[in-house]
């Protein structure tokens, strides 16, 4: 009965999440406390199990991650470098949508998803009805290449840093097992766009040249100052992080340290301190936390490792490629964040011949998949959305170009996501096979 009701608790807080595009911390908080109410009555989770089950260090990750990216926004580099990217390939759509995707998964290997979507789609949508170009199928590009590089460093994404935290692993660790494999899913991903484009050419009407004025794209002035402190606090902590490794400290504690010179330095305005240390994030996954061990007192994760084994009779790398593909199906629905934090119970269960990290990679290939299938899973897909209907509404003068394009919708990524899932996946499943033993 405890467990059905935990479960329940889960589905209602993430049915109202789907609900709202802000505050999903609140809403988390608000399941935080049906789970310890429920802890209490019952008594098998107490709010010193609860304490015990969040991962402080991947909290630590978020706010050190956060603020040097907040620093290093503030600098003017993110826009800088995007927008210089679609000037130079500007009146050619195969290299806008190539130069971007690649710039997207760059700036994506050190900023959330969510911060680099922020940065690159309003550029893209500029110089996309500029030149009469469809921006959609560039903005899903962009969403895909800013997961494969999340997924290809440590502190690219959430779910890398709950699995660090989880696993015990290193910055190194997943540059030596996860930045090859997305490396080659980018190319993939590549391929497979243009390939799907065919004869992509402008559309008949295209914007008149004179649109948007207040849309600019020269490359804005850099605070060079802020950079130059933004690269230096950048290049000490992934150097840290690196040594980290080598010495045996875990990364979190180097990333909060970083994090707090980084806020020292930025000049930070009062309403702009909380955003620049993720603290809606942070709140988030707490809470997320919480919810996940909630779960575990209940017996349910202890049910999915049982299932798990029982379904895979024992066979060490066919059950890391279960996790992946269930991982992949979860993600669709809850997003990435929420999937690392239940399936690293069950990563941490299994026990291969091969590469004793390989679960771990397959978790989070199959967190990176599903994220890339769905707006719903990917983690900025509801802010491109907004930023799509933002710049429409901005400029009506753009409705004759808009009616001849494909519209940003959920039905339209996902005829793009869920094939590109497919790719992702089998590939991923060769590689874990590989590399499992």
């Amino acid at each position: 009965m405890i467990a059905v009701l935990t479960i329940l608790v889960f589905v209602v807080t993430f049915a109202l999440l789907y609900q709202r595009s802000e505050g999903g911390h609140l809403v988390v908080l608000g399941g935080v406390a049906a789970v310890l109410v429920i802890g209490a009555v019952s008594g098998n989770y107490t709010p010193r199990m609860a304490m015990d089950a969040i991962y402080f260090e991947t909290l630590a990750l978020i706010f050190g991650m956060s603020a040097i990216t907040a620093l290093l926004a503030r600098s003017g580099v993110f826009v800088y470098l995007a927008a210089g990217t679609a000037e130079w390939s500007e009146g050619n759509g195969r290299w806008v949508l190539v130069m971007m995707s690649l710039v997207t998964y760059v700036i994506a290997l050190a900023s959330n998803s969510l911060a680099t979507v922020a940065v690159v789609v309003p550029v893209t949508l500029t110089i996309c009805y500029r030149t009469g170009f469809d921006p959609v199928p560039v903005m899903i590009a962009e969403i895909i290449a800013a997961n494969l590089g999340g997924a290809s460093t440590m502190i690219g994404d959430f779910p890398n840093m709950i699995l660090a935290s989880a696993g015990g692993l290193h910055f190194h660790d997943f540059i030596a097992g996860m930045m090859p494999i997305c490396l080659v899913l980018l190319a993939a991903m590549l391929i497979f766009f243009e390939r799907r484009l065919g004869d992509w050419r402008p559309v008949a009407n295209p914007a008149e040249s004179g649109w948007g004025n207040d849309e600019d794209l020269r490359r804005p002035e850099i605070d060079r100052g802020l950079l130059r402190l933004g690269l230096i606090t950048f290049s000490v902590t992934v150097a840290a992080l690196v040594l980290a490794g080598i010495e045996g400290i875990r990364p979190g504690w180097i990333a909060f340290a970083a994090g707090l010179v980084a806020l020292l330095v930025g000049g930070f305005r009062d309403d702009e301190f909380f955003a620049a240390c993720g603290g809606s994030d942070i709140l988030f996954f707490g809470g997320l936390f919480v919810m996940v061990g909630g779960l575990n007192a209940a017996g349910v994760l202890e049910w999915m490792v049982r299932w798990l084994e029982m379904v895979t009779a024992g066979h060490g790398a066919v059950r890391a490629i279960v996790v992946m593909w269930a991982a992949a199906a979860t993600t669709i629905f809850v997003g990435g964040g929420t999937s690392a934090a239940v399936f690293a119970p069950l990563a941490a269960s299994l026990r291969l011949d091969g590469d004793s990290q390989a679960a771990w990679w397959a978790l989070a290939l199959g967190i990176m998949a599903g994220s890339s299938a769905a707006l719903s899973g990917a983690t900025a897909g509801a802010l491109a959305m907004n930023q799509y209907a933002g710049f429409l509404r901005r400029h009506p003068e753009l409705a004759a170009a808009t009616a001849s394009m494909a519209k940003f919708t959920h039905r339209e990524y996902a005829r793009w996501g869920l094939p590109m899932m497919g790719v992702f996946l089998t590939v991923s499943t060769l590689y874990i096979a590989v590399i499992a033993g």
